[in-house]
């Protein structure tokens, strides 16, 4: 088995992507409960960015959007009445490091890495203000559909960019199709 994963370039590189990503995954599980999580300080920066670019886009919607702060979270509001607490679990830090794993565990070439993780990552930040926006004003407008879409219709969608930042990555990115083109041997 070992020999045709060594002959196979593509194969050699999927368990090289499962590899990286395992002991990528084992990385940041010991920093975020060992060193992140017992500081605070990222998750509580995100809660806060995450309610207030929320706060501002509600505000130029015309909602008279803003935040305070509440336990372990921040609280969105609109004209003065909470609405939505954005948490740890909400404040997508998790989504910006599965993101970037599967960037760094794929091939390529680092110098796009590094451009592509930072620019999907704004973008992930802006879907995660617009999903906030959006629950603030089911909460707001009709509160008996907030659970169904905070729990299922915003996660799809959500994954769904997610999904495709990553497929633009391996399709216009990657070094997987270079694997996959036969080896040019001249006779």
């Amino acid at each position: 088995m070992l020999k045709s994963i060594n002959k196979d370039p593509k194969q050699k590189a999927m368990v090289l992507f499962v590899i990286k990503a395992i002991l990528l995954y084992i990385f940041w599980f010991i920093s975020y409960d060992y060193f992140i999580a017992p500081n605070q300080k990222v998750d509580q920066y995100l809660n806060f960015r995450v309610a207030t670019d929320a706060g501002m886009v509600l505000d130029l919607l015309g909602y008279e959007g803003s935040t305070r702060p509440g336990n372990l979270q921040t609280l969105v509001c609109i004209q003065e009445q909470t609405v939505v607490g954005v948490g740890n679990p909400c404040n997508g830090l998790e989504l910006f490091v599965l993101f970037a794993g599967f960037i760094i565990c794929f091939p390529g070439d680092w110098k796009n890495k590094w451009w592509f993780i930072l620019v999907g990552s704004v973008v992930i930040h802006i879907i995660n203000v617009l999903r906030t926006v959006s629950l603030s004003l089911i909460q707001y407008k009709a509160p008996e559909y907030l659970d169904f879409n905070h729990h299922y219709t915003f996660t799809i969608v959500v994954y769904s960019i997610i999904f495709i930042l990553w497929m633009f990555w391996t399709n216009r990115y990657s070094r997987l199709q270079e694997l996959s083109q036969p080896a040019n041997k001249e006779g």
